[in-house]
C-alpha cells in the first residue's frame, strides 16, 4: 500500500500521523489492497471536501491517513473491496451527502429520519417525512429459520439499537443490527 502514495509530500502540519492527497484511481487501488488484506483499516470519515481514511499497511512502522477529493458529492467506495468500510461509508453519504459509488449497501445507517435535516454536516436540507421503524432488513431464507427481533431498547447496551437475529436452533445465520438511534448528526 505505501509503495501507491509514491513520491507524494505529506499534508503540512497533519498530526499524529501523515496525511496524503490522493485521486481517486489511487483511492480505488488503496481500498483493493485493503481487501486483499495488505493492511488494516482504522477509520473512515468525511469533512467539507473530502473523505480520508487511516490505515496501517503492511510491514509500516507508523500508520497514515490519505484523502481523497469529492467531485460532485460522490467518491469512490471501497467497501466493495473491503467490508468493513461499507458501514463508514454509509455514516459519511448520512452525516455529509456524500455518495459512495459502487457501495454493496445503500441503506441509511445513521439517519434514521428522526434528526428533523438530512446531511446536518453538509447541506443540511430539511428532512421530508420518513417512518424511523422503516428499514430493508436483508431476507434470509432455508428450512428451520426463525427470526428473533431485540430492540430497539435492551438492557444489555449502553446504546439502543435493533437487532434481528436469524437463527435455526442455537446456530446463528445472520444478526443484523441498526445502531445509531441516539446519534446526534456529529462526527
Amino acid at each position: 500500500i505505501a509503495a501507491l502514495i509514491g513520491e507524494r509530500a505529506a499534508v503540512a502540519g497533519h498530526r499524529p500521523w501523515p496525511r496524503y492527497e490522493i485521486d481517486h484511481d489511487t483511492w480505488l487501488a488503496i481500498g483493493r489492497a485493503l481487501g486483499d488484506g495488505e493492511g488494516d483499516l482504522l477509520g473512515l470519515w468525511g469533512d467539507t471536501d473530502d473523505v480520508h481514511l487511516a490505515l496501517r499497511a503492511a510491514g509500516e512502522a507508523a500508520p497514515f491517513v490519505v484523502s481523497v477529493r469529492v467531485k460532485n458529492a460522490d467518491f469512490p467506495s471501497i467497501g466493495k473491496f473491503h467490508v468493513p468500510a461499507i458501514r463508514p461509508e454509509r455514516a459519511v453519504r448520512d452525516l455529509h451527502g456524500f455518495a459512495p459509488l459502487g457501495i454493496p449497501d445503500r441503506r441509511h445507517w445513521l439517519d434514521h429520519g428522526a434528526w428533523g435535516v438530512r446531511m446536518p454536516l453538509g447541506a443540511r436540507t430539511p428532512a421530508g417525512k420518513r417512518d424511523p421503524a422503516a428499514y430493508d432488513f436483508l431476507p434470509v431464507e432455508g428450512h428451520g429459520l426463525h427470526q428473533i427481533p431485540v430492540g430497539p431498547v435492551h438492557a444489555g447496551i449502553i446504546e439502543p439499537g435493533h437487532f434481528r437475529f436469524s437463527v435455526n436452533g442455537e446456530i446463528v445465520a445472520r444478526l443484523e443490527e441498526r445502531l445509531g438511534y441516539v446519534h446526534k448528526g456529529i462526527d
